[in-house]
């Protein structure tokens, strides 16, 4: 092979023949691996005011809670909800057994059903509720919701930082490093709103600017003149008419009037008379008291406050007011649960490197409903229960004697024959027929007529 020849003015003359030596460039071995992932480019901002400045909640939250701990109605209402909501506790059921263990010992040392039940207060109460979290995401502690003072937030609406303020100083919180529970999130608020949000939020008139207070001090004000009324009119207001009486005769009357004790008599030479003035309370706030009760605070606090403070005919009526307690509360499991799985439980699973295929979190709520005896003995009669499931009943939740060694299965009550024999209608119970087989013993009694019926229908 011939080379190149270059000359000393840098010129490169080329024989015939001639080649370039081969280049060969150093391959660079890639260790890793390469994801194409397209990011998403959001449009969408949120307003200047939500992101040039802080922003607080619309009540703060010392208030909130104040509000609820010294009302008697809305603390009866988040103390139920508090119990309805978290029943048995918040369970996590996993596919893989060795995840399974590591929950449930995570679980158990720090605490998680207490660290739960204790922030639900500020969950409910408020909408919001805030745990710091370490590196490792193991540990948690709840931060007290009435420090947090406002969120700052850029113009996508993304959050920069939390401020809290406490001890006389701000305190700034990354997004990582704490977990943010929001009850809603209504056009992207940065704090969520409380259950009872609409009660204790004063109103605006938007083409007056007049201010109302919140139906909660209405109610408070209302029941308030309520109390200095019977204060006032607690002793009812005499009025004496004395006749032919002169004006040092009434002075010294009024005198002696004043001195009396209860129990004291009168007596006098003039004839008089008395009228009593008295004010009656009901008469005047009966019905204002109805409506807020049941037009302003049950709707605000979504609860029904007659179940527990009214007669037997109201808590009858408001059944249907009950069923929709029961859907809210399972809508509020529902949620605190899907984001305790984002927030918490799939953060702490991926650090560890366990297996997160086919994990459950739900709130474990006892919903078994109590019977009657009477209940008890028309499930026996309409053939829902057995005899023997009767009576161990009877034997398990009464004071009734049963006889245990006569446990034996026996048809009800449910037709006779005309040969005056019983028949049992359910095919396989209490002793019955199985299998379709027929009782012969005088009157021939089919137990699937319905079902011949269908086919002889399906052959015409």
């Amino acid at each position: 092979m011939k080379s190149p020849i270059i000359r000393s003015n840098g010129d490169v003359i080329y024989p015939k023949g001639a080649v370039l030596p081969k280049i060969t460039p150093k391959k660079e071995v890639y260790e890793g691996s390469v994801k194409v992932i397209e990011a998403f480019n959001q449009k969408s901002e949120v307003n200047q005011s939500d992101y040039q400045q802080e922003l607080a909640p619309d009540r703060p939250f010392v208030e909130t809670l104040d509000a609820i701990n010294q009302d008697p109605r809305l603390n009866l209402a988040i103390e139920t909800y508090i119990q309805m909501v978290i029943g048995k506790g918040l369970k996590v059921t996993a596919k893989n057994k060795k995840t399974q263990k590591a929950v449930d010992e995570w679980f158990d040392e720090i605490g998680m059903q207490e660290i739960i039940e204790d922030g639900l207060y500020s969950y409910i109460g408020t909408g919001n509720l805030i745990y710091e979290k370490d590196p490792t995401g193991a540990e948690f502690v709840e931060v007290p919701i009435t420090t947090m003072e406002s969120i700052v937030r850029d113009d996508k609406g993304r959050i920069k930082y939390y401020v809290q303020k406490v001890n006389d100083k701000e305190i700034l919180l990354k997004p990582k490093e704490v977990v943010h529970f929001k009850l809603t999130n209504v056009a992207r608020e940065p704090f969520a709103r409380g259950l009872f949000h609409s009660i204790l939020t004063d109103y605006t008139d938007p083409r007056t600017g007049i201010i109302y207070d919140s139906p909660l001090i209405q109610m408070k004000e209302v029941e308030d003149n309520m109390v200095e009324i019977i204060k006032g009119h607690a002793d009812p207001t005499v009025m004496f008419y004395f006749e032919d009486a002169g004006e040092q005769f009434i002075k010294t009357q009024a005198d002696n009037l004043k001195k009396m004790k209860k129990g004291s008599k009168i007596v006098t030479d003039k004839k008089f008379e008395t009228s009593i003035v008295e004010a009656s309370g009901n008469s005047k706030f009966e019905g204002w008291i109805e409506h807020l009760q049941r037009d302003l605070l049950e709707p605000g606090s979504k609860f029904p406050l007659q179940f527990f403070n009214a007669g037997f005919t109201a808590r009858a009526a408001s059944e249907s007011t009950d069923s929709v307690l029961i859907r809210k509360v399972k809508r509020i499991q529902e949620r605190f649960a899907n984001q305790f799985k984002r927030l918490c439980l799939v953060p702490y699973l991926s650090k560890r490197g366990l297996n997160m295929d086919d994990i459950t979190v739900y709130f474990e709520t006892p919903i078994k409903q109590s019977e009657t005896v009477q209940e008890v003995i028309t499930a026996f009669r309409d053939n829902i229960i057995r005899r023997s499931e009767a009576r161990r009943w009877l034997i398990s939740n009464t004071n009734v004697w049963v006889d245990q060694d006569d446990m034996e299965d026996e048809p009800p009550i449910t037709s006779v024959t005309p040969t005056g024999q019983l028949r049992d209608q359910r095919s396989g119970q209490f002793g019955g027929p199985v299998d379709g087989d027929n009782m012969n013993d005088g009157d021939t009694v089919t137990a699937k007529p319905k079902e011949e019926a269908y086919k002889k229908k399906r052959k015409k």
